[in-house]
C-alpha cells in the first residue's frame, strides 16, 4: 500500500482494483487518498484464521478528490454463498458513476490457480449473470444491463491453451475483451 501513497500516477487515478490484497472482514486496509468502496475474501475471513495461508482478496478503492463515484454491488446471500461453493477464488464490483449517471461495471477478481474449468465457469456466470444474454431469457428486466460495459481486472491465474473453452464461454456470455491475451 505504500507504493500507492508514494507514486504520483496511482494517486491521481480515480480508481484502484487490486487482488490478492489480504483484505480480512474484521480488518480493513486504509489508502491515503482514497476511501476502500468494495472486498470481498472467500478463503480468510479473519486475521486470525487458521485456515492454509494462500494468496486471496480483492478490493476496490476511490481516489477521495474523484468526481467519478462508485457503489458496491451486493451479491444475495444465495449467490454470495454459491460463490463461495465453488470455492475458485474472490470477486467484488462497484457500480461507477459520473455526476449520479451510470457508466460502467468495475469488478476485482482473483482466481485460484489450477482451479478447475468448470468451477471457473460457474464462478463469473454466478457474478456475472445479470450482464449476460442468458439473463434477457430469464426476465426483460435484465434488459437494462444488456449493454454495461464491465471492466474485470485482476489476477486469473487460466493458462488460456489449456482451457479454450472456458475462456470462449466467457468472451461470448460476457463479450469480455482483453487486448494482448483475451481473458488472462
Amino acid at each position: 500500500m505504500r507504493d500507492v501513497a508514494t507514486d504520483e500516477i496511482l494517486k491521481q487515478t480515480n480508481f484502484i482494483a487490486m487482488s490478492e490484497t489480504w483484505i480480512f472482514e474484521d480488518e480493513v486496509i486504509n489508502v491515503e487518498g482514497f476511501e476502500l468502496k468494495a472486498f470481498m475474501n472467500n478463503t480468510l475471513k479473519s486475521k486470525n484464521d487458521q485456515s492454509a495461508r494462500k494468496a486471496s482478496g480483492v478490493g476496490i478503492y476511490r481516489n477521495l478528490n474523484s468526481v467519478e463515484d462508485c457503489t458496491p454491488i451486493h451479491f444475495n446471500v444465495h449467490s454470495k454463498r454459491r460463490l463461495q461453493d465453488f470455492s475458485a477464488g474472490d470477486i467484488c464490483m462497484t457500480d461507477i458513476t459520473i455526476h449520479g449517471q451510470s457508466r460502467c461495471t468495475l469488478s476485482s477478481v482473483y482466481i485460484d490457480p489450477g482451479v478447475d474449468a468448470s468451477h471457473l465457469k460457474m464462478f463469473l456466470f454466478i457474478a456475472l449473470i445479470k450482464y449476460s444474454e442468458t439473463s434477457l431469457m430469464i426476465d426483460e428486466e435484465f434488459h437494462k444491463y444488456k449493454d454495461v460495459r464491465i471492466i474485470v481486472k485482476g489476477d486469473v491465474n487460466v493458462d488460456v491453451k489449456r482451457n479454450e473453452k472456458s475462456v470462449r464461454f466467457h468472451e461470448e456470455a460476457f463479450r469480455f475483451e482483453n487486448g494482448a491475451n483475451k481473458l488472462s
